[in-house]
């Protein structure tokens, strides 16, 4: 009995022909050991792209996104965009579009309304230009002319900052263009409450979850959005702390995860802090129209952006003067931090006030 071919083997005369699938991937993604720093090759098929075309990263999951990003681009541009141009003519709205599926997709909360705002206004004004030729002067007077005050702008260009990081360390851009452009300067305080406006808001007839939402903030530094996504199992009586898991906690480069202890305002108030089910129980829009609502009561004209956890910041410095302590009770690894994003000065007579609420 003569040799038997596989079902994906034939012989044509005298050679052995593989039958390739009818549907091929446009590209191959293997190991490479010959390049240790950047192991894992990724090769677009000449059937696909006119002739081999390959790319080197450091991961796997490096080499697939860039794959999505490099097949949308032949598709539009034709391969010879990526032979001639090379990762400079991979325009804005290939990489953004590859961005958004990997990063923008795990935001939450008012972080994902202003990234989504803010990238589209940018796809808008560079979409269709190739990342590597716009120039740092260009994008430094498109992002210096958002709004109306420096502050805007310095959020345009933080954002920006995230997207051009991520693709020159993902090797889809080959100069990180944001890097020679300057931020807009700032010089705003942050926004704290005073202990009578603090007094006045635990005060107010409001919603169990709302007053919750004030100490938990005002007094142990949490985020609204880690309160969105913790339930009441998070409260540890016995230890006199919340165990602020992973996943909850906001993914800014501090820790994992965090134990935030009780201060002296919770420890009087452990019977408002219990529950089944989520610690707020109610929608993002709900949450903020009851808060302005109650900023208002207290003689406020708006809901100051994040003034609890920058009051927390504030009068917690001014009590212990450790920001080491201070930043480890907000997530953060870096004292500088609290310096430089938090903490305002006050009297250590109003920090007295704050904590004896």
């Amino acid at each position: 009995m003569g040799f038997v071919f596989p079902n994906k083997w034939a012989t044509v005369g005298y050679r052995v022909t593989r039958i390739m699938p009818a549907n091929p991937s446009p590209y191959i993604i293997s190991p490479y050991a010959s390049r240790p720093s950047t192991p894992w090759k990724l090769e677009l098929r000449a059937s696909f792209a006119g002739k081999r075309i390959k790319r080197y990263f450091a991961t796997k999951t490096e080499a697939e996104a860039a794959a999505a990003i490099l097949v949308s681009q032949v598709q539009m541009h034709g391969s010879q965009s990526l032979l001639e141009q090379k990762p400079a003519g991979i325009s804005l709205s290939a990489v953004l579009a590859t961005y958004r599926q990997h990063k923008v997709s795990s935001m939450t909360g008012g972080h994902l309304e202003t990234a989504t705002y803010i990238y589209r206004l940018l796809e808008a004004k560079f979409g269709t230009m190739a990342m590597d030729s716009i120039t740092p002067l260009e994008l430094e007077r498109w992002i210096h002319s958002r709004g109306s005050s420096p502050t805007t702008g310095a959020c345009y260009y933080r954002y920006c900052r995230m997207f051009w990081r991520w693709a020159y360390k993902k090797q889809l851009v080959e100069q990180n263009t944001i890097e020679r452009v300057d931020s807009p300067i700032t010089i705003s305080r942050p926004n704290i409450l005073s202990p009578a406006q603090m007094r006045a808001l635990l005060a107010l007839d409001c919603p169990r979850w709302l007053n919750v939402a004030f100490l938990l903030c005002g007094f142990m530094g949490l985020r609204t959005e880690e309160l969105f996504r913790m339930d009441w199992s998070a409260v540890l009586h016995d230890e006199q702390s919340i165990h602020v898991k992973r996943g909850v906690q906001k993914n800014a480069g501090g820790w994992a995860e965090r134990y935030v202890d009780f201060t002296d305002p919770i420890l009087r108030r452990t019977e408002k802090l219990g529950g089944s089910k989520s610690i707020i129980p109610v929608s993002l829009f709900t949450f903020r129209r009851e808060r302005t609502a109650a900023a208002k009561t207290v003689g406020l004209q708006s809901w100051p952006a994040n003034c609890l956890r920058h009051s927390f910041a504030s009068y917690h410095l001014a009590l212990h003067g450790d920001a080491g302590k201070t930043g480890h009770q907000m997530g953060h690894t870096s004292s500088a931090m609290v310096y430089r994003t938090y903490a305002q000065a006050v009297r250590k007579s109003e920090a007295t006030a704050w904590w004896a609420l």
